[in-house]
């Protein structure tokens, strides 16, 4: 039995999933072949540091989408009202979106904007959630087959200021008849996810598996960039597909599903990166694609009604 900010964790509650702890910058997994195997999965939890804060990100994800925060809009409070954010004042991706084809009704912010459009107190979090997801990506990154020399580059500077990231908040909405969030994978590097309720599953092993959030981890999956540099090498990375199953109506007898999670991807700047790399041992870095052109198919992929986010 293993813990996490003091909760145990029963092996059962793994479900075969694999469980990690940062310590030192290295991760430390439960499993002799812990690693290994998290690699194969796509997925793996791993215990959130000692002191972790995540009410202002739980109070946003539950309030976000609600109406109210601006004069003649209802009770003030700084942690609803976003929806009146959208990519015409933020810029591409960023935002408020509501889409019909699924439940979710998500918030996208990229770091240029935490100080400016969330509360502080959230804005706080995103930053130590983006320190804690880069800390992973270089604990990863220490046990791949990868030259450190060639990280940033290769990386499309995501371990740097020039690297796109953001936090996205997903409310659920129980009374729309869709699916809960379409089939897909991330675009970027790695996600930190905070989820409270079940409902995430994962394509493994020929059929969908669930993987439940468990108190005091966060649930770490990779993204298409870090399978693409890595699938030559001696230690592939898989970027695994996953959904949120349709969440029932409750008739009020418990709160809306929530989650939300940082993603690390690559700088949007190709004047800093061109895009994507693969990397082969004794050949180097070879550009597969452009980073901002990979992201936009995923993301229409991703949230058109006919279709997954799969490339």
């Amino acid at each position: 039995m293993s813990t996490a900010a003091g909760h145990p964790i029963p092996a059962a509650a793994l479900r075969g999933w694999q469980l990690a702890e940062l310590r030192g910058g290295q991760l430390h997994f439960t499993a002799t072949d812990g690693l290994r195997r998290a690699l194969k999965d796509g997925f793996f939890y791993v215990k959130q540091p000692a002191g972790t804060e995540l009410s202002a990100g739980d109070r946003f994800a539950r309030s976000f989408y609600l109406r109210g925060g601006g004069a003649g809009d209802g009770p003030q409070d700084s942690y609803r009202g976003f929806h009146r954010w959208t990519s015409e004042q933020l810029g591409r991706h960023q935002g408020y979106f509501c889409r019909d084809a699924d439940q979710t009704e998500q918030f996208f912010l990229e770091k240029t904007w935490w100080d400016r459009v969330y509360p502080a107190a959230l804005a706080r979090q995103a930053e130590h959630m983006r320190d804690f997801a880069l800390a992973v990506q270089r604990a990863v990154l220490a046990r791949l087959d990868l030259p450190r020399a060639l990280w940033d580059e290769a990386t499309g500077h995501s371990l740097t200021p020039h690297g796109t990231h953001t936090l996205t908040f997903n409310h659920f909405r129980p009374e729309v008849a869709a699916r809960g969030l379409n089939i897909h994978k991330d675009s970027g590097w790695v996600t930190v996810l905070r989820s409270t309720e079940r409902g995430l599953e994962v394509d493994r092993d020929g059929g969908w598996r669930p993987i439940d959030p468990i108190p005091g981890t966060f649930i770490v999956n990779f993204g298409c960039a870090m399978e693409i540099l890595t699938r030559h090498t001696a230690t592939p990375v898989a970027a695994v597909a996953h959904r949120v199953v349709r969440q029932p109506p409750s008739g009020g007898a418990k709160p809306d599903r929530f989650s939300y999670a940082l993603f690390v991807d690559s700088t949007l700047d190709d004047r800093v990166c061109p895009g994507l790399f693969a990397y082969e041992p004794g050949g180097g870095l070879r550009l597969e694609a452009g980073f901002g052109t990979f992201l936009d198919d995923i993301l229409d992929n991703t949230y058109r009604e006919d279709t997954t986010g799969l490339y």
